[in-house]
């Protein structure tokens, strides 16, 4: 799919001016939210809109409506953003079908359970379990929360499990 500019993690989803500089980044002009607990929610649904940057079409779908909807073909068309709140989603996601070349890790709920991967970006042993497959598939998978930081390679949070 040549108009996939992102596939990113972030667990805020679209949120102020992170979401702002990527969508400027790529010149993104389409979001699809994966999110179960999105998609079936009228509230989170009408935050996620509204919290979108001005011109910017999103939709949110659950993994399974997208997985259909991916394999028809009836993604949007404009420069794609993908975004899923956490590793989980991502990995059921990619094994269900949909494809991707790389995937960025901007942000991972944080709990006590997690290590610090880089930056402010934090894993647990089960975040990791669920990206593997995804990197070991030939996926690029790096760190990068903001535009100005460098990319991480996924590498670094495997050895430090």
């Amino acid at each position: 799919m040549d108009n996939l500019k992102l596939v990113r993690i972030d667990f805020r989803l679209i949120h102020g001016q992170v979401m702002t500089r990527w969508v400027k980044k790529y010149d993104i002009t389409n979001i699809v939210v994966i999110d179960d607990k999105s998609s079936k929610s009228p509230i989170l649904k009408k935050i996620l809109l509204n919290a979108a940057p001005a011109g910017i079409k999103v939709e949110i779908e659950s993994v399974e409506s997208a997985v259909v909807r991916w394999k028809e073909g009836n993604f949007p068309k404009g420069n794609l953003l993908i975004l899923f709140k956490d590793p989980e989603t991502t990995g059921r996601a990619w094994k269900a079908g949909i494809d991707f070349k790389s995937l960025q890790i901007g942000g991972i709920e944080g709990s006590a359970l997690k290590k610090n991967i880089c930056r402010n970006i934090v894993m647990s042993k089960e975040d990791i379990d669920h990206l593997k497959p995804i990197h070991d598939g030939g996926v690029k998978v790096f760190c990068q929360p903001i535009p100005d930081d460098s990319e991480v390679p996924f590498k670094t949070a495997l050895d430090k499990f």
